[in-house]
């Protein structure tokens, strides 16, 4: 099995958790909802359905979608008739994601200001410097599927929320959606071991510890083949913030009105939930 270098964050491009076995690993048979089976294709049609729900997004209105990974709620969103600047710091994401423009080119509206299709943007960046980048310039922001609690300390973390407040024009909203709490783990609402079958045929381990003293998720994932070979992906380390958390983080950063829902189709979060979305507006 393969060692880790673990001085390099595990998110960074060098990390190794992030790039082509983590797409391979992230396109199940079964989703993230316990006793969902969906694939990867219907999932990313229910998550961005409930996204224009939960922000009531309006066609034209702008996204900014970070960490947008290999694209899949961008390109949808652009389908939709939303221009889209997708943020990520993995190449092989944005490679990934600037082909399937290539592939859906036909299913993008036009531009109602050219006769050009309306195609998202996929750039290189860190979500800790969008405080220090333009303000003011987007309708929404998206933070998807468990991408906020990268950074080692609370303040690094914080600086992203604000960074997000900075980028939305006055009136805009942010979304953080992610699949798991310290309320879903206190319950026992949420799977800290888990074996998926993927697409290709093979097979996903996920091992998962929360540590109550750091408030942190420590885990892996391990990919099987068909030949029983395994490849285990650095292990990662996601700071768990509750709904309160959250709410006091957003309000600190300046937004006039945070929400809290346990699904898409504004389901009141519980501990009984199996998603925890916040939405912001500034």
């Amino acid at each position: 099995m393969k060692e880790h270098n673990k001085s390099i964050e595990w998110w960074s491009p060098d990390g190794g958790f992030f790039g082509s076995q983590y797409i391979t690993g992230d396109d199940s048979l079964k989703g993230y909802i316990p006793d969902c089976f969906e694939s990867l294709e219907e999932r990313t049609l229910r998550e961005v359905d409930g996204v224009i729900n939960l922000l009531n997004l309006q066609e034209g209105e702008s996204v900014m979608d970070v960490p947008c990974g290999y694209g899949r709620h961008s390109i949808e969103l652009a389908k939709r008739g939303h221009p889209v600047l997708g943020l990520d710091l993995n190449e092989i994401h944005l490679s990934l994601a600037r082909d399937n423009i290539t592939k859906n080119l036909l299913k993008f509206p036009k531009n109602k200001n050219s006769s050009f299709p309306n195609i998202p943007l996929f750039i290189q960046g860190n979500m800790l410097s969008l405080k220090n980048e333009p303000t003011n310039s987007f309708d929404a922001i998206i933070n998807m599927f468990y991408s906020f609690g990268f950074f080692d300390s609370d303040e690094e973390n914080e600086s992203v929320m604000d960074g997000f407040y900075k980028q939305l024009k006055f009136g805009g909203r942010l979304l953080i959606h992610t699949d798991v709490s310290p309320e879903m783990i206190q319950l026992g609402n949420y799977q800290l071991s888990e074996r998926r079958q993927l697409k290709f045929g093979g097979q996903l381990q996920i091992e998962e510890f929360y540590d109550l003293a750091s408030k942190k998720i420590n885990g892996s994932w391990t990919i099987e083949d068909m030949n029983g070979n395994k490849n285990q992906l650095t292990p990662y380390s996601v700071r768990i913030y509750s709904a309160q958390e959250f709410t006091d983080m957003a309000l600190r950063a300046g937004f006039s009105q945070v929400e809290i829902y346990g699904s898409f189709t504004r389901e009141q979060f519980t501990s009984n939930s199996n998603e925890l979305i916040v939405v912001a507006k500034k």
